[in-house]
């Protein structure tokens, strides 16, 4: 984790437009793989600490212009963080918005695109973890309805 300079990390990821997103990309995937791999998960939040890189990654999520490939990666680094700690549900849910930009994924989710369908299976996976910590946040966005739905389209395919 010596080689990754957490500021930089950060800068990359509230990049967004255009070129912008390959140097978002790299970053969440350099994210990832720091969140994965690491065997000290208090140096580790020392580094990429969850107060200043979830409400970044949630930003992602709020980006309506966001490919479903870079937001499939910043599922995923969402999904780290939650492993490690269920603490970092409160900053998910205290991101304005965050929470039903996760729902909406699961519905309009292209089904025969992989892509959108990996997408998809893991904001249901992050919505499933905030729910053993913040279950009524996840249904006052209609979590429980896009859920359904997602579960019910994706079995018919």
């Amino acid at each position: 984790m010596a080689d990754v300079d957490p500021d930089t990390l950060l800068e990359w990821l509230q990049m967004g437009q255009g070129d912008e997103r390959d140097m978002q990309l790299i970053a969440l995937e350099q994210l990832c793989m720091l969140l994965l791999m690491s065997d000290n998960v208090d140096r580790c939040f020392e580094t990429c600490p969850p107060r200043t890189f979830l409400p970044a990654l949630c930003k992602i999520f709020l980006d309506e212009s966001a490919p479903d490939n870079v937001l499939e990666v910043t599922a995923r680094a969402i999904t780290y963080y939650l492993d490690v700690s269920a603490e970092c549900t409160r900053r998910i849910v205290g991101v304005d918005g965050a929470i039903k930009a996760l729902c909406n994924r699961l519905v309009v989710v292209e089904l025969n695109n992989r892509t959108s369908r990996d997408l998809a299976e893991q904001c249901e996976k992050v919505l499933e973890l905030i729910c053993t910590r913040e279950s009524g946040a996840v249904f006052e966005a209609g979590g429980l309805n896009c859920v359904l739905s997602f579960i019910r389209d994706s079995g018919r395919t």
